[in-house]
């Protein structure tokens, strides 16, 4: 990423659109675990808020070799997470009847 404000965006998005989807599963779908909903909710709001403060301070402003990594190893966990978060997701949705 270029900018510090892109990848922001980025992380809001990702984390909006994950947010709205565990939304639709708790409202709309009616066997779903409410609670597991609750808690998926929790971790994306929480997720959002530490990615975006994590991108805002990079490590070792002066060395741009440190910052490079910085970064990269930022994208990796927020994909870590972002993985774990959709497989949450996923299992919400198994659970359901057809």
């Amino acid at each position: 990423m270029a900018k510090r404000r892109t990848l922001k965006k980025c992380i809001t998005s990702i984390a909006g659109d994950l947010f709205a989807e565990v939304l639709v599963c708790k409202l709309l779908i009616t066997n779903t675990d409410q609670d597991k909903a609750d808690r998926l909710l929790d971790e994306i709001c929480l997720l959002q808020d530490e990615f975006i403060c994590r991108a805002h301070r990079p490590d070792g402003k002066d060395n741009k070799t440190l910052v490079k990594e910085y970064y990269k190893k930022l994208l990796v966990d927020f994909e870590t997470k972002t993985t774990a978060i959709v497989q949450g997701i996923e299992a919400l949705q198994k659970e359901l009847p057809a």
